[in-house]
């Protein structure tokens, strides 16, 4: 199993002149996850564009390291996964054709895509128009646009938010899998999401990221 972490040191981002964070540092390891807590507006978001090169820090450096080797979030984006706002499938096509688009982007094997619709529970769907989905089976779609590469890094915003119990312990599979094969971050302000760490990033009003064991 190839080898990756995530180094932080002492980042921050600004829009304008007004700071979301500054002095964030960490250090995630593989076998491990991060979970990012804070109120709404507190960068939890921000914080994972920045980690998959979709915004540019203002200060500090990101790095992930693989086996010895060193690359920028723009660099790394084929070992990352991540479910955001800004990775929405398309509404006018279907499950399948969505995946098939992520597939031709990745480069890689289409015969994987039904495994992945059964896993998270959409096979039954398949060929019905995104449009037609509920919240939950649009963020189950998004998980496994994430997954279909099989990341080294999976990173999650707010995984739980929208999800049945059924949902959430595909949630809780999904992630323990994850940390064997990688790393995950999960940013959420749900705090029954803790669970899913072994270490905590938590933002608040000042802007400045704490850590906890």
């Amino acid at each position: 199993m190839a080898f990756i972490q995530l180094i932080c040191e002492d980042l921050g981002k600004a829009f304008g002149r007004r700071w979301v964070f500054r002095h964030l540092s960490l250090r995630a390891m593989e076998g491990t996850g991060v979970v990012i807590l804070g109120p709404n507006g507190s960068g939890k978001t921000t914080l994972l564009r920045l980690l998959c090169g979709l915004l540019m820090p203002t200060e500090g450096r990101i790095r992930w390291e693989l086996e010895g080797e060193t690359f920028s979030p723009t660099q790394a984006r084929s070992l990352v996964g991540a479910v955001l706002p800004d990775c929405e499938p398309y509404d006018e096509l279907t499950a399948t054709e969505n995946l098939q688009l992520v597939a031709d982007f990745r480069g890689i094997d289409k015969r994987r895509i039904g495994e992945w619709l059964e896993r998270v529970q959409l096979n039954h769907a398949a060929h019905q128009p995104v449009r037609t989905f509920s919240s939950g089976m649009r963020w189950r779609l998004k998980l496994a646009m994430a997954l279909l590469h099989e990341p080294l890094a999976l990173l999650l915003d707010e995984p739980t938010a929208l999800l049945d119990r059924q949902g959430r312990q595909l949630v809780d599979e999904v992630i323990a899998e994850q940390k064997r094969r990688g790393l995950v971050l999960v940013a959420t302000n749900d705090e029954r999401d803790i669970a899913y760490g072994e270490e905590q990033i938590i933002l608040g009003d000042k802007g400045i990221g704490e850590r906890h064991r």
